[in-house]
């Protein structure tokens, strides 16, 4: 087998497809990058048995054949070279499955060992809802929810975005617990009933380094067990999370008799620089007629900061206590410059939301609340 390409080339589809190869595996069947050579084409195809990537790419050959190569050997072979024309010639071991790749540049020669392999039987899956999105919009759906995702494999339904797909809207929501994110985009589909899934964050902060052009097809099995995105000449397949997701809806309040309006980007800053002086990373907000007073001392070492910053609030005054990272997080996904707050009590949730929503779209952010010492 022979194939010369470019090394721009081949670095770009080896790093794509390498994401699907966790950074540690005890099991050698996913160490490796497949190769296969058919038709003028080179195929690359990675996968961890829950995360497949394929992607093509053309190159220069009459062979066709199928190797497998270690990946991380490959990758780093493929990032410490300079952009330059590339040949590889495999030649395979004398009654063996063995080979050795031999790699020549315009200034090196180079080899690796290779598996001879037999070409791949996929299994072919029926995707029943195939949805066309714009990749901006999908960017935007995981970036705004895939932080509160829980990390507690305790609970595996919330350590994924959960998606609800129905006529005219999806809407994509992500908790850990203590917090919960809901936002809803407006799609042209037709789907007789809402239907439900949830993806793994995993699969989704791969999606964001893949998804770099306009579109992105995104196809769901009809056993709703194996989701699939379609990104160029790049293909992701995984497995859904099958466990139920919580009824997140019960947790979203509905009757807050308290608004907040300020200024994110005052807040934002505030909250970074007052969380600092906290002994256990919790701040205390304070808000009486048109300030709102951000809190946070360190006993042990006798810190203490407050700053004061203006709002629109006209209800009874509050204190009320948050783990500061969690608000850090909040704000640094709402885009507007303006939010708003809205709260009933020191003990009750509360909600971050944009100001001025978009038109048909829609972003909460709940926070809970943390029991403060007065």
């Amino acid at each position: 087998m022979r194939f010369s390409s470019t090394i721009r080339q081949l670095q770009d589809a080896v790093t794509k497809v390498s994401q699907a190869i966790p950074a540690k595996t005890i099991d050698p069947r996913y160490d490796n990058v497949h190769l296969t050579l058919e038709n003028g084409m080179l195929t690359l195809y990675a996968t961890d048995g829950e995360i497949s990537i394929t992607a093509k790419c053309e190159v220069e050959t009459a062979d066709s054949g199928n190797i497998g190569i270690k990946a991380r050997t490959l990758q780093d072979f493929l990032r410490s070279m300079y952009d330059t024309p590339v040949t590889f010639s495999i030649e395979r071991q004398e009654i063996s499955d063995h080979g050795t790749v031999f790699i020549a540049t315009d200034k090196g020669r180079y080899k690796i060992p290779c598996l001879f392999e037999s070409k791949a039987e996929k299994t072919e899956k029926t995707y029943d809802i195939v949805l066309d999105l714009k990749t901006a919009e999908l960017q935007d759906l995981i970036q705004k929810t895939v932080f509160a995702c829980s990390v507690d494999g305790m609970r595996p339904a919330m350590m994924g975005v959960l998606f609800e797909i129905e006529e005219n809207q999806i809407t994509s929501v992500a908790t850990d617990g203590h917090r919960l994110v809901r936002c809803r985009k407006p799609i042209t589909i037709q789907v007789e009933e809402k239907q439900k899934i949830v993806v793994p964050s995993r699969v989704l902060s791969i999606i964001q380094k893949l998804a770099q052009h306009e579109n992105v097809s995104m196809s769901i099995d009809e056993e709703r067990r194996t989701v699939c995105y379609i990104c160029n000449n790049v293909v992701l397949e995984a497995a859904l999370i099958v466990e139920p997701y919580p009824n997140y809806e019960a947790v979203i309040p509905v009757e807050h008799d308290k608004k907040i309006v300020t200024q994110r980007t005052d807040i934002y800053d505030s909250v970074k620089r007052v969380g600092r002086f906290s002994s256990i990373g919790d701040i205390k907000i304070e808000v009486s007629g048109e300030v709102l007073k951000i809190m946070a001392e360190n006993t042990n070492e006798g810190e203490s900061a407050q700053e004061d910053l203006p709002c629109s609030y006209s209800g009874d005054p509050i204190i009320i206590g948050f783990n500061a990272k969690f608000i850090e997080a909040a704000l640094a996904h709402l885009d507007e410059s303006e939010i708003t707050i809205e709260l009933k009590s020191p003990t009750t949730a509360v909600i971050f939301k944009p100001g001025i929503q978009k038109e048909n779209e829609e972003l909460i952010i709940l926070v809970m609340p943390v029991r403060i010492n007065n």
